[in-house]
């Protein structure tokens, strides 16, 4: 799957579910923002591994 920007997230991590949306992808950085507006950085490699794992969906992709 192939994530590049404006999409949400699902991101369920033990009983806890968040919504993040990815602001953009720039290299191998993915550049998010959580449900409360908090700025934060991830590896692409990490997300596609979470998405692998079933711990992230894409809920929303943006219209192109």
């Amino acid at each position: 799957m192939r994530i590049s920007g404006g999409e949400t997230l699902l991101v369920t991590i033990g009983d806890e579910a968040e919504r993040w949306t990815v602001s953009a992808v720039d290299s191998r950085v993915v550049k998010l923002f959580d449900e409360n507006g908090n700025y934060r950085q991830m590896p692409y490699a990490n997300l596609q591994e979470m998405v692998a794992q079933g711990h992230v969906k894409v809920l929303e992709r943006p219209l192109r």
